[in-house]
């Protein structure tokens, strides 16, 4: 069985380096973010790493007031995103209003296009975030 470490060190290695990286299954095609070593379509191990668009569409959202312990204790959106090449993934939705009713307002709007930026949490951690596209 192949180990998940590398996995994850080339995955946030990737991140620091400006690049959202997946894989993608040589047989059936299927896309998976973040990586992991067998696909989860066709139980394959046969994988080739892929760089991602960050390109897709949020889904749902849920505001969390106490933030994401330990990289803030500021008030944050969570998101729901599918990714244009498949994968489905949850992370921060930036620059949201607060305000119940445009909280309303983007849940009438849903799907909505997306685009993923990374974010540096800390000296060692980034993390893939996503933004509006208008």
């Amino acid at each position: 069985m192949k180990s998940l470490e590398p996995y994850t060190k080339k995955w946030y290695d990737s991140l620091k380096e400006g690049k959202i990286m997946g894989v993608r299954c040589k047989r059936c095609g299927g896309c998976e973010f973040p990586p992991v070593p067998i696909c989860n379509s066709c139980f394959s191990t046969d994988v080739e790493w892929v760089e991602m668009s960050g390109e897709g569409e949020l889904f749902s959202f849920a505001f969390s007031g106490m933030g994401v312990y330990p990289y803030t204790e500021e008030p944050v959106f969570c998101g729901y995103f599918k990714l244009d090449e498949g994968p489905e993934f949850v992370s921060w939705l930036l620059d949201v209003d607060y305000k119940p009713a445009a909280q309303e307002e983007l849940l009438k709007q849903m799907p909505i296009r997306v685009k993923a930026e990374i974010k540096e949490l800390d000296e060692n951690v980034c993390w893939p975030v996503f933004r509006i596209v208008s």
